[in-house]
């Protein structure tokens, strides 16, 4: 039997507004597949990808969102080259979305501000390692200072960690849509202009 069509599935004018939705509910629903991409940064002549907890998606602005630590490798590879990808899938939905976008590091500004006053004291807890992620330690360790395994700090102990705080926020400039369905794949490419202006042109899956 085959699935129901959706709407976007004949019409590419609606696939920019698919993608936006299933990203803006990632944000706020942690059970939705879209919360956590796989972002690609590249150093040199290498690439390099981790999962990341998608925290902003502003379609006015064709802007993606996450929080990083200062310190980490990713930040040092988007210093020397500020290219980024984005790598979604929805398995219940069978929505793959790739995005292409440039990367801003926001550190000790409005935005930072504004995300770390959001930003709740379990996630706060990861800021304060004294060594920086992905640093080799001795001994298996959190990171975070050995008193607070297995309990919160107080929100006011938090405040240091924002030193090593840090928002990325992706322009998004390409974005590569596919639909996985039995009676037959959809592929699309949507280019987004500097002017916002979106085109959308059809792929073969």
């Amino acid at each position: 039997m085959n699935e129901k069509v959706p709407d976007f599935y004949n019409n590419k004018d609606l696939i920019f507004d698919e993608i936006w939705t299933l990203l803006s509910r990632g944000v706020v629903d942690r059970s939705e597949d879209f919360r956590l991409p796989v972002v690609i940064v590249n150093k040199g002549q290498l690439s390099d990808g981790r999962i990341v907890v998608l925290r902003g998606a502003f379609k006015d602005r064709r802007v993606l969102r996450f929080h990083t630590d200062l310190r980490s490798s990713k930040i040092e590879a988007l210093k020397e080259n500020n290219n980024i990808y984005f790598l979604f899938y929805n398995k219940k939905r069978k929505i793959q979305v790739r995005a292409k976008g440039v990367a801003t590091i926001h550190f000790k500004d409005k935005i930072t501000d504004e995300a770390w006053k959001r930003t709740m004291i379990i996630s706060r807890k990861c800021y304060l390692a004294t060594n920086a992620p992905g640093s080799v330690s001795e001994n298996p360790h959190p990171g975070y200072p050995k008193e607070l395994g297995g309990k919160n700090p107080k929100i006011e102990d938090t405040e240091i960690g924002y030193e090593n705080f840090c928002v990325v926020e992706s322009k998004i400039k390409e974005m590569e849509w596919l639909y996985l369905a039995s009676q037959g794949h959809r592929r699309a490419k949507i280019n987004i202009e500097d002017n916002g202006l979106i085109n959308t042109e059809w792929l073969t899956p």
